[in-house]
């Protein structure tokens, strides 16, 4: 696998969280009934809940896209004459 820096990894780590917190919010059911119904201001703390939801898919083991994104990354860091 190619050296990523400290930094290229995080960057990787919080691409994926991001794409994680999509994926939670396209999930959720745009109409709540029932338990589910919060009431008015219900929705006004979905996205706080979507990026912890993120975050934590992310410390768990994550979708698998970090290592990608840091092989990209690690491609892109290299002089050209090494490619």
């Amino acid at each position: 696998m190619d050296s990523v820096s400290p930094a290229g990894r995080r960057v990787a780590r919080q691409l994926e969280a991001s794409f994680a917190s999509e994926m939670m919010q396209a999930a959720r059911p745009q109409k709540r009934q029932g338990l589910f119904d919060g009431g008015a201001g219900a929705g006004a703390f979905d996205s706080f809940m979507d990026h912890a939801l993120g975050n934590a898919m992310v410390a768990r083991g994550g979708l698998g896209l970090a290592p990608a994104i840091e092989r990209v990354i690690g491609r892109a860091a290299r002089p050209e004459a090494a490619r």
